[in-house]
Parts: C-alpha cells; sequence; structure tokens
C-alpha cells in the first residue's frame, strides 16, 4: 500500500468539511482516524491504494521530437505499388519528421498493447499514426494493397481514421498496417 502524509490528509478533510470532525478531543472519530493512520519512522500516513492497482494512462502522447530519419526517400524497401499509399506515406512521413499537428488526437499516441507482427520493444518504442489515403472515405470496403510483390487487403472503412497506420519504433523504423493492427509490413526508406 502506499502511504499519504498526514498534510495531505488534513488538507482533504478540510477541503471535503471534515476537518472539524477530527478535530478536539480523542473520541470516536479520533480513533476512526487512528485506524487509517500509521506512524512509521518518516511520519504519519495514510494508506491508499497500491500505485501497481491503478491502470497507467493507456494513451500518452510524449511531446515530438523531430527526426530526420523519418524524411521521405525516393522509394521504401519493399517497393510500394500503390502510388495513393505511397503519396499517403510520403505526406504522413514529411509531417511527423518535422511534429506537425496530425488531423487527430490519438495520432502519435504511444502504442501499448503488443501485437504480433511488431518486434517486441520496451513500453513507448512504437507511436501511432493515422495513414489518410486518398479516396478512402467512411463505408469503403476492403482493398488490395500489393507490397514486395505481395498482396494485403485493407480493412473496411469505418470510421473517418479508417483501418490504415503508420507504427513508427524509435522515431526511426516505420511499420505499415492496412488492417487495424492484423498485419505489419516494416517499411525501409530508400535515399
Amino acid at each position: 500500500m502506499r502511504k499519504l502524509k498526514l498534510p495531505l490528509l488534513l488538507s482533504a478533510l478540510l477541503l471535503s468539511g471534515l476537518l472539524h470532525v477530527f478535530a478536539g478531543p480523542k473520541g470516536q472519530a479520533y480513533d476512526y482516524l487512528s485506524e487509517l493512520v500509521s506512524a512509521p519512522p518518516g511520519g504519519i500516513v495514510l494508506s491508499t491504494p497500491a500505485a501497481a492497482e491503478v491502470e497507467p494512462d493507456k494513451f500518452q502522447k510524449p511531446p515530438c521530437v523531430p527526426s530526420e530519419e523519418l524524411i521521405p526517400g525516393r522509394a521504401y524497401l519493399p517497393v510500394v505499388s500503390d502510388e495513393r499509399r505511397v503519396k499517403a506515406i510520403n505526406d504522413l512521413l514529411a509531417n511527423i519528421a518535422v511534429c506537425k499537428t496530425m488531423p487527430y488526437d490519438n495520432d502519435g499516441v504511444v502504442h501499448t498493447d503488443p501485437h504480433q507482427g511488431l518486434p517486441r520493444k520496451p513500453a513507448g518504442y512504437y507511436k501511432e499514426y493515422t495513414l489518410i489515403v486518398p479516396g478512402r472515405k467512411t463505408g469503403a470496403g476492403p482493398e488490395a494493397v500489393i507490397i514486395g510483390g505481395d498482396t494485403y487487403m485493407t480493412g473496411s472503412v469505418l470510421s473517418s481514421r479508417g483501418p490504415e497506420r503508420l507504427m513508427i519504433g524509435d522515431g526511426r523504423e516505420v511499420y505499415y498496417t492496412p488492417d487495424h493492427y492484423t498485419t505489419f509490413v516494416h517499411l525501409s526508406i530508400v535515399r
């Protein structure tokens, strides 16, 4: 259990209007307070839930750090054969590289859920970005995308964000997912 210091407890009681209940001679309220409070060598503290019991913020969005390694080059390996997606990937990477404001609040959040197909890395390694492909509107069905001679199917467009994302690892690695985290393709930028 994590402990709170007495001044913090007293401040909370004062703000809640209950300080007067615990003030004065020992009585029932004082006994109740004594049960909540323990006095370790560092002072009087109040028990609260352990930090491990509290779920961490699942959608952390750390400050953007510019990355020259994400500036688009001449092409990608494996080769992305769809010109609309090449343009969309180039535009998105160019914006990420210079920390331009993204259209969706979820863009740039730390991706905390491990997915098969992404190399295992420490927490905070991957950030997620929405890949907006021209001509893909809400309600559009799956499309075939050819990358390196292999055909991948995108998901249906169920919302304005669509199913396609770029996962950026450590500000330099680019992973494309056409189907909202089922498949990942590592894209190397050719300079």
